[in-house]
Formats: C-alpha cells, sequence, structure tokens
C-alpha cells in the first residue's frame, strides 16, 4: 500500500481550504459557467468574464444575509427584502420573480436581471432492493456528482458530495480514485437537495437528515460547505435543525479548527480508521500531515454544545486495523472526548485490495467498545448493489 502523496501536500490543502473560508465573497458567474445548463422557461443568461458587477449571481450561493447586502448594496432596498424572497425560493419554490407580489413592479424586474437560478440535471436514478437511491446529478460544466437517498428503517438520509473527486487518496475509497478535481459551490450542494427533494414526490416520502459523506472531502471544501450549510440551516430555506446535519472528514487539522470557528453547529464526524499513525499512514495519506496525536488534540478543542458527541467512523479492514491490540487501543485514543463509536464493515469494491472483517469479529468490537462506556454502533451500509454504499461513489466522465 504504498503511497507517493507527501505531507506537505496535505499541509498545503488544508491552508488552502482554511484561507478560503477566511475570505468570503460573493461569487460572480463567468464565462462558461453555465455553458450546458437550459433553464426551463427563461432565456439562457448570457454571461461575460469582464462584465464585473454587471454578471448575474447564482441565487443558490447567496445566504441570506449575502442576499440582504447585495439588495441593499446595489438596489438600495432595506435587507429585510432578503428573508421575503427567501421564502418565495425556498418555501413556495417560486423562481420567477415576476411572481413574488409582495414587491414591488420595478424591484421584480432589477432582481430577474440581477439574478438566475441553475439546476442539477439529473442523468440517472438507481433504486436498490433496499429501497436506497443513487443519483447521478450533471452540473453546469458537465461535472457530473452523486447524491444518495440512504433508506433507513425508520427515516431517510440524504448523503451529499461536496467534491467532484478528492484529493485525500484514501486506499479504500472508490472515489479517491478519481482524483481531486474540483470543489462543489455552495449552490452545487444546495441544488444536490432540491434535485433530490423534487424526485422524492414520486415516492411519497422526504429525508429528515442530512450527512455531507458523498464525494470529496468536505473540509477541503470549507467555503461551499460552510456556505452551503448556512443556507440549510436557515429558517427561511430549508430550516434543517444543525443536530439534524453531519459533516464527515478524514481529518484535516487546521479546517476542523476554522470549522469549529465558523458557528455552523452541525455534527463533526471524523474517519479514524487506525489506531497507529503507522497503519493510517498506509491507508490514509492525509496522516502523513496531520498524525493521529495532532488529529485527537484538535477534536479535545474542538467546540462542542451541551451532550452533543463527535462521530469516530471506524472503516473495519479486516487484516489491517481490527486486531485485539487495536481493539484494546481505540478507547484510550478516545479519552477525553465527547465521542460515539461508528463501526462501518468495509464495502467491497473491486480492485482496491480490502475486505471485511468477519461477523464475528465486528460483533465483539461492538460489545467490547459498549462494554467499555462507548456508544458504539455498526453502520450496516445500504445500496450496495447500486454502489452507493460508504465509499463506493465514483463516476466516469462519458459514463451515465
Amino acid at each position: 500500500m504504498e503511497n507517493s502523496a507527501s505531507g506537505s501536500a496535505f499541509l498545503q490543502i488544508a491552508n488552502d481550504a482554511v484561507s478560503g473560508l477566511a475570505a468570503p465573497t460573493v461569487g460572480l458567474v463567468s464565462i462558461g459557467a453555465v455553458k450546458n445548463q437550459r433553464l426551463p422557461d427563461q432565456k439562457q443568461p448570457e454571461l461575460s468574464a469582464d462584465k464585473g458587477l454587471g454578471s448575474k449571481l447564482d441565487f443558490f450561493n447567496l445566504t441570506r444575509e449575502e442576499l440582504g447586502a447585495v439588495l441593499a448594496d446595489e438596489f438600495g432596498v432595506p435587507s429585510y427584502r432578503a428573508q421575503q424572497i427567501f421564502g418565495w425560493v425556498y418555501k413556495h419554490g417560486i423562481t420567477d420573480f415576476s411572481l413574488m407580489l409582495n414587491l414591488s413592479a420595478t424591484l421584480r424586474a432589477k432582481l430577474a436581471e440581477r439574478f438566475f437560478f441553475p439546476h442539477a440535471v439529473t442523468r440517472s436514478r438507481q433504486i436498490s432492493t433496499d429501497g436506497t437511491r443513487k443519483y447521478l446529478l450533471e452540473l453546469d460544466d458537465g461535472d457530473c456528482v452523486e447524491a444518495v437517498m440512504i433508506k433507513q428503517p425508520a427515516r431517510m438520509t440524504l448523503c451529499v458530495s461536496s467534491q467532484v473527486g478528492c484529493g485525500m487518496g484514501c486506499k479504500f475509497c472508490r472515489t479517491a480514485t478519481m482524483g481531486f478535481q474540483r470543489h462543489l459551490s455552495a449552490s452545487e450542494i444546495v441544488r444536490q437537495v432540491r434535485a433530490v427533494l423534487a424526485d422524492a414526490i414520486n415516492f411519497g416520502d422526504t429525508f429528515q437528515n442530512i450527512v455531507f459523506m458523498g464525494m470529496g472531502e468536505p473540509l477541503h471544501n470549507l467555503k461551499g460547505v460552510v456556505g452551503a450549510l448556512r443556507i440549510l440551516t436557515d429558517e427561511m430555506a430549508f430550516n434543517m435543525g444543525p443536530r439534524k446535519i453531519t459533516v464527515s472528514t478524514s481529518g484535516l487539522v487546521p479546517a476542523i479548527k476554522k470549522f469549529g470557528e465558523s458557528g455552523v453547529g452541525v455534527n463533526l464526524a471524523v474517519s479514524l480508521n487506525a489506531t497507529t499513525d503507522a497503519v493510517r499512514d498506509q491507508i490514509m495519506p492525509v496522516n502523513k500531515a496531520f498524525p493521529i496525536s495532532k488529529l485527537l488534540a484538535a477534536l479535545r478543542e474542538f467546540p462542542l454544545k451541551a451532550r452533543k458527541l463527535i462521530t469516530i467512523e471506524y472503516v473495519m479492514l479486516d487484516g489491517i486495523n481490527t486486531s485485539e491490540e487495536d481493539l484494546r487501543r481505540l478507547p484510550g485514543l478516545l479519552r477525553g472526548i465527547p465521542s460515539k463509536v461508528n463501526l462501518i464493515p468495509y464495502n467491497d469494491n473491486a480492485g482496491l485490495g480490502f475486505s471485511s472483517p468477519s461477523r464475528d469479529t465486528i460483533d465483539r468490537w461492538h460489545r467490547v467498545l459498549n462494554e467499555r462506556g462507548f456508544s458504539a454502533t455498526i453502520r450496516w451500509s445500504k445500496g450496495q448493489d447500486i454502489d452507493a454504499a460508504c465509499g463506493q461513489l465514483a463516476h466516469k466522465a462519458g459514463s451515465s
């Protein structure tokens, strides 16, 4: 399991992520950004890279506060109008400004000239025998990402992607075989949610939870992810409770700190997957920059509200990280961290060279961790027959 990625590469990734969040801007649409998009019942906006503030803005990229700032700065109207517009768009599904009748006709015309509403195009939808649904969604530039509606006994959970591909290089994850291609904008994350919600009507269901565990490393894309989270938790938009959303990371330590400082208040999950640096170095190259000791120190300092826990994810790889020594070490490593453990039996990914341990081993880990005072659960993955389970998401260009 050799890996050529150096620790310095992951240090740069973390620094880029942190600096990206430190200077948020209202993103303007550049030339070609919507080249493949065809919006229903309206003309495709003609965009130019040199239009500056004259370019149309992607509405779904804006938090309510950012929208209010644009309204005040450019149109001289009170920022509270942002609440009204958010209500029309997110509560009522209205994206035609002419129908927003509590706004003046003059303002409606100006808004139509300033904003557009892109959509994610559903290229395919696969349905598992267990009821899980996987969506292949095409973005403006033709790139595709996958989102999954996970069927669980009492609820549905939506799993969204944060990047096209992933640069973390985890050896057991199929998404890593794509490599990092680009970050998703807040809009592209929000559009995944909107696309799945629109299709959920056909099944008479919806989701109760959202997890950022699809394609990509969410904390590598802090700006896009935090922007999307602010919209998802906005009471005038999706009104998701922060406790209903979980963001998972492979362990970008500086980004974990910055994420905690962002104040979004959602749940944090950390993909630990080993109890020694020697093993974690082999299966998760990010450990070369941020070894276990630094990662766990960051978790001990992570701001948590009362009764909230960090989820420690542990992908169980037979013969790699499931020895009796690993089981003895794990509780000691987690001492002082308000946490629960999510054991994830490995999902078979052809050609990656790993396998899941026996059911007896999985059950023993589950029992011992609970006996030692941890809240430990087993994540029996859904959607394996359609490659929708943990670590299975990957899309090859040109395929559908």
